[in-house]
């Protein structure tokens, strides 16, 4: 099953679930078209704040952590935005690891959290 992304609006942020499993030598395409749809998500609820509960299954390659975060501004990011993500399990969080670390240094302010309620604290903070 290819990735799914559900969501709800809260009054001070916008909640995204990315469900499924990733398609090998999909990797790319499917996450930019997720994060793409959040990005648009995100304009037209006017929001600036994403708290990303990640319940994926399947290797994320390192060249695609890649080159999935340097297409974030393509993809509609802005550096105002404030994204929040949890992992679901051990396995996703060593796998966006370096996506993070990539998003910082671009200049996006994005954390990974091991828990929501740690995420909520985090995004909601000023």
């Amino acid at each position: 099953m290819p990735l799914k992304l559900k969501h709800a609006l809260n009054r001070d942020y916008l909640k995204v679930e990315i469900l499924g499993e990733r398609t090998a030598g999909m990797e790319v395409a499917e996450s930019k078209a997720i994060w793409k749809e959040i990005s648009d998500l995100v304009n037209r609820e006017k929001k600036t704040r994403v708290l990303a509960m990640m319940k994926v299954q399947g290797r994320l390659p390192i060249n695609s952590a890649f080159q999935i975060a340097e297409s974030a501004k393509n993809l509609g990011w802005s550096q105002n935005y404030k994204l929040a993500v949890v992992a679901g399990s051990e396995a996703v969080l060593m796998n966006i690891r370096l996506s993070e670390m990539i998003m910082t240094n671009l200049g996006y302010e994005m954390k990974l959290f091991g828990s929501a309620r740690m995420a909520r604290k985090w995004l909601l903070s000023d």
